[in-house]
């Protein structure tokens, strides 16, 4: 379809104009969330704002990488105006859980935003080269940016930050990161394509470390080692030989369990 016949064309809502391709990213930003919140030991309304933000935040990636392409002239002219439109929305319901945050007095969330413009101007950036679209960078920053709706549970539930916030966050982004080395490796291993598999054992290795560093320092919780335990255990396994990916749908399905195993874990051993 040439270029004239596509702006031809109405433009029409679909599902890749907002959904993003990998369906398993949605544990990434609900499992900290629950977490969170967990921790937190209490639901309010300004957690509520906290989920609503956040899903339009984590929304607003696709329809940004669609207006992108579209810009550059590597994707559909007519999916730009709709896809602009989206951005405006999920903008808009953005500002307005913000400014319910505010009037709520957690002027404290105000630090997140360093983190989440930082992140996701590096993001827009590296998804601007063509040869980047999807890479290994994009999806380790979406995954340690949406990993900061566990400290947003927590500020917005307590209105006070204090260093359990941030801790929660370093270990729900190192489990959100080390999902993504692991996923890539299998989906790779599936499709028969190369891949580099130390630098995934090395991560959850050096993931380990620090985790069991940190609780030997009475830092974190001892139980929060285990997942890290189980991650490393996985990766060492798949490092092995090739390990294809049967059934794609039940392979998301299952690392989101594990997410939620995981997740749980490590908000237990707060709690206790």
């Amino acid at each position: 379809m040439s270029d004239s016949e596509s702006t031809k064309q109405p433009s029409r809502f679909r599902k890749q104009l907002i959904l993003p391709a990998e369906h398993g990213s949605w544990s990434w930003l609900l499992v900290p969330l629950l977490v969170g919140t967990a921790v937190a030991e209490q639901i309010t309304l300004p957690g509520i704002l906290v989920l609503i933000g956040g899903l339009a935040f984590f929304l607003l990636r696709q329809p940004a990488t669609v207006w992108v392409r579209v810009r550059q002239g590597r994707g559909r002219r007519s999916d730009g105006p709709i896809a602009q439109r989206v951005l405006w929305i999920l903008g808009g319901v953005m500002l307005v859980c913000a400014v319910g945050l505010l009037l709520y007095g957690r002027f404290v969330m105000v630090w997140l935003l360093l983190p989440f413009s930082v992140l996701m101007v590096t993001y827009m950036r590296v998804a601007q080269q063509p040869q980047n679209r999807r890479s290994l960078p994009m999806e380790l920053i979406g995954a340690a940016a949406l990993a900061l709706m566990a400290p947003a549970a927590m500020l917005a539930a307590i209105g006070a930050s204090y260093p359990t916030v941030w801790l929660v966050w370093a270990l729900m982004a190192a489990q959100n990161v080390l999902g993504v080395f692991y996923v890539r490796q299998r989906i790779a291993d599936t499709h028969e394509r190369p891949f580099n598999r130390q630098p995934v054992l090395w991560s959850h290795l050096v993931g380990l470390v620090a985790v069991v560093g940190t609780a030997v320092a009475g830092i974190i919780p001892w139980l929060a080692i285990i997942p890290f335990v189980g991650f490393l255990l996985r990766a060492v396994w798949a490092y092995q030989q090739p390990r294809p990916v049967s059934n794609i749908k039940a392979f998301g399905f299952l690392e989101v369990g594990i997410e939620l195993l995981s997740g749980a874990l490590i908000a237990t051993g707060y709690l206790l």
